[in-house]
């Protein structure tokens, strides 16, 4: 006995629906993610342009000037909702790899020139791992917009070798994947790769 067109009909539209619903639901458009949307998030673009002139601003005041091996976004969306949705905000870095030989003993020179030119209301902290043979300090200061700008040296007491990073944070942007930011101004850093220090300049490397 066939079924009767109607009820066939009745039963496509229904699974069109559903599966309308779903693909919203799991695409940023169910009820918890449209609050992600009205909260007031940074675009990428916003994001971008304001961690690009924070690095930028910060290597401009760094004399002498520093090598650079490249820099990289990185993308921390958060976690998702509780019912399920993705979540729209996400947390985004970037990251700029100090390429220039620094010595130990112009680190403090370098964290007080970075502390100086953001007007001072920065905050320093350091730790110590491995029976006190690697020692790690960072330097947290407010960037430009609402970014916050971090000097971070890993110190490896055992053949004074110090790296050194840059990085600009952003809170609260509308969730895209890195390769939507593109490049950084200063060039990509090569995937997977993060190479030691190795240009000598006259002040920072002596």
């Amino acid at each position: 006995m066939k079924r009767p067109r109607r009820t066939l009909g009745c039963s496509v539209a229904a699974v069109v629906v559903l599966a309308t619903g779903v693909g919203l639901f799991y695409n940023g458009y169910g009820p918890m993610a449209l609050m992600d949307r009205g909260a007031g998030l940074l675009s990428p673009s916003e994001a971008k342009a304001h961690l690009d002139e924070t690095l930028r601003a910060a290597m401009a005041a760094i004399s002498p000037p520093l090598a650079y091996s490249g820099g990289s976004y990185i993308v921390d969306r958060r976690q998702e909702h509780a019912d399920g949705e993705p979540n729209l905000r996400s947390d985004v870095r970037e990251v700029a790899l100090v390429r220039t030989k620094v010595v130990p003993a112009k680190v403090p020179v370098l964290l007080d020139r970075m502390t100086q030119f953001w007007g001072g209301d920065c905050r320093r902290s350091d730790t110590t791992t491995g029976s006190q043979t690697t020692q790690y300090s960072q330097l947290h200061c407010p960037g430009r917009g609402s970014t916050l700008f971090t000097v971070s040296v890993t110190t490896v007491t055992a053949d004074s070798a110090v790296t050194v990073d840059l990085s600009a944070d952003a809170f609260g942007v509308y969730y895209r994947s890195e390769q939507d930011y593109g490049a950084p101004p200063i060039g990509e850093r090569e995937a997977g790769r993060s190479p030691a220090p190795d240009v000598d300049d006259p002040y920072w490397s002596h």
